[in-house]
């Protein structure tokens, strides 16, 4: 049972990142700023460095593909961006592991990778019009800082749901 707990979260993640949230955004209450959720793509890293790069490499394509059928309208620029991210940031070493600061800035840093990806690649196909200094201002900070927060509410309790799907692996495999 304990092996479907992670594909439910993320499940319930690309939920919320998708209605929930939206909801709750200041773009509702006559502020200047677009809140822009990349919860999967931290927990995607987070998998990544406690699971190994197969398993964040097949949850994000999955993930990916789901929110590109569901939200989209470019099919492949999700799953293509988070199966580059399962890629990239998947370091599996046990300072990792046990670093915080570390596993924050990996998803920081993913974040913002993930969020010029998808900038440039649509302002490229024309699909974007926004100036890049008024991307940086209205979006990606107040995103960068909700995602950065999240990663940090999210890390322990994700870290305990990890070792628990992990030592139950450990049980099935005896």
């Amino acid at each position: 049972m304990s092996r479907f707990y992670i594909p439910t979260l993320l499940f319930l993640l690309l939920v919320i990142e998708g209605t929930l949230f939206q909801i709750v955004t200041p773009s509702h209450h006559d502020l200047d700023v677009t809140l822009v959720p990349r919860f999967l793509v931290v927990m995607i890293v987070f998998i990544g460095i406690h699971f190994g790069r197969y398993s964040s490499i097949v949850y994000g394509l999955v993930f990916g593909f789901i929110y590109d059928i569901v939200y989209t309208q470019l099919l492949g620029v999700y799953m293509f961006g988070f199966g580059l991210i399962g890629y990239a940031f998947a370091y599996n070493y046990k300072q990792i592991q046990d670093s915080l600061l570390l596993q924050l800035l990996f998803a920081t840093v993913a974040v913002s990778l993930f969020e010029y990806y998808q900038y440039g690649l649509y302002r490229l196909i024309g699909l974007a019009d926004l100036q890049a200094a008024l991307f940086f201002h209205e979006r990606f900070l107040p995103g960068l800082i909700v995602n950065v927060a999240f990663a940090i509410i999210i890390y322990y309790p994700a870290k305990k749901l990890f070792s628990h799907v992990q030592k139950q692996a450990s049980l099935r495999e005896r």
